[in-house]
C-alpha cells in the first residue's frame, strides 16, 4: 500500500515541472511582445534633444549662421546684407549715410566714408559768405534776400540775345575776360538795387551767357552814399573815369589820363557799382569784376 502511495506522490511531482515550463515560457513571451509596444521614452527625447542644439543647416536660419565678410562679388551675391545694413547701427553718435541695402551694391569695397564735417565758417580775414558770423541776423538776411532776387533776374535773361531784348546794349569792354551790358533807361530812373530793373549785366562773351549783375547808384553819388546792406560782404566800389564813346553812349573806349580821352569820346564818372555772381567765387557772390575768379580778396575789398 505505501508503495503505492509513493508511486503516485513521485508521479505527481513529475507532472508539476511539465505544467509549469509551458506557462513560464508563454508569460515571457507576452511580457516581450508588451515591451515591445512601448515608446522608446529615453532614447526619443535624447535625440529631440541633439536635433535642438545642432539644428539642421538647411533649416537652420540663414541671420545666424556664422559667414564671412570678405569683399568678394561672389560672396556678395550670396547672401544678402539688408538686414545686417537696417539694425547694425545702434549708436546715434555713429551714423553712415550710405548703409547697404542692396547686394549688388555692396561688392566694390570693405572700406566706408562717414560723412565729411562741413567746414568751418572762418572769423578773420575778409567776409566772403552770407553765412559768417560776423553778420548780424539783419545783414545775412538783406545779403541773402538780394542775392536769390538777384540771381533771379540773370536766369530771366540768360543770353544776350534776352538782354538785347531787354533794352540792354554791350559796352564793348573786357573786364577780366567779362562784358558789360547797359540798360540806360535803368540808370538814372530814381530806382537803385530794384532787382527788376538791374542797371547792368555781366556776361560771357565767348558763351553769350549772363553770368552776374551790376547794380548801380544814382548818377552824381558817391561812395559817401552807398547804402551798408552787409558791412564788407556786399562790397561797392567804383573806378577811374572813363571814356565812352560820343555816338554809343555807353560804349567802353578807355580809362581816361588826367581825365582826357582820346577823340571820339568824353569823360565820364561812373557812380559807384556793386556786383552780383550767379556762382560763388572764393571772394564772395558780391566780389568787383576784377576779383572774380581770383583768391586775393582782400585786394579787392573796397
Amino acid at each position: 500500500m505505501w508503495e503505492n502511495v509513493r508511486m503516485k506522490q513521485r508521479t505527481a511531482s513529475m507532472g508539476l515541472p511539465r505544467f509549469v515550463l509551458p506557462v513560464g515560457l508563454l508569460a515571457v513571451t507576452a511580457l516581450i511582445a508588451f515591451l515591445m509596444t512601448q515608446p522608446l521614452t529615453s532614447t526619443s527625447q535624447s535625440a529631440a534633444v541633439t536635433v535642438e542644439l545642432n539644428p539642421s543647416p538647411t533649416t537652420q536660419d540663414t541671420g545666424t549662421i556664422p559667414h564671412d565678410h570678405v569683399a568678394d562679388a561672389a560672396d556678395v551675391a550670396s547672401h544678402d546684407h539688408t538686414q545686417v545694413a537696417d539694425t547694425a547701427v545702434t549708436d546715434p553718435t555713429h551714423q553712415h549715410a550710405n548703409a547697404v541695402t542692396n547686394p549688388s551694391d555692396a561688392g566694390a569695397t570693405d572700406a566706408h566714408v562717414h560723412d565729411a564735417a562741413a567746414p568751418p565758417v572762418p572769423t578773420a580775414g575778409p567776409i566772403v559768405s552770407v553765412n559768417d558770423p560776423r553778420l548780424t541776423p539783419a545783414q545775412q538776411s538783406a545779403a541773402s534776400a538780394l542775392l536769390v532776387a538777384s540771381r533771379a533776374a540773370m536766369a530771366s535773361l540768360p543770353t544776350t540775345t534776352a538782354l538785347a531784348a531787354g533794352g540792354y546794349v554791350s559796352a564793348g569792354d573786357n573786364s577780366g575776360g567779362l562784358q558789360h551790358w547797359v540798360n540806360d533807361s535803368y540808370t538814372h530812373d530814381g530806382r537803385e538795387l530794384d532787382p527788376s530793373r538791374i542797371e547792368s549785366f555781366v556776361v560771357n562773351p565767348t558763351s553769350g551767357r549772363t553770368v552776374g549783375a551790376m547794380f548801380t547808384l544814382e548818377p552824381g553819388k558817391t561812395m559817401a552814399n552807398v547804402p551798408n546792406i552787409a558791412g564788407e560782404l556786399t562790397i561797392w566800389h567804383v573806378h577811374p573815369t572813363i571814356c565812352f564813346s560820343n555816338t554809343q553812349i555807353w560804349h567802353f573806349v578807355s580809362f581816361a589820363v588826367n581825365k582826357t580821352c582820346p577823340t571820339g569820346s568824353t569823360p565820364r564818372e561812373v557812380p559807384p557799382m556793386m556786383h552780383v555772381w550767379s556762382d560763388d567765387p572764393p571772394c564772395g557772390p558780391f566780389v568787383g569784376a576784377e576779383g572774380h575768379g581770383t583768391t586775393s580778396c582782400s585786394a579787392h575789398a573796397h
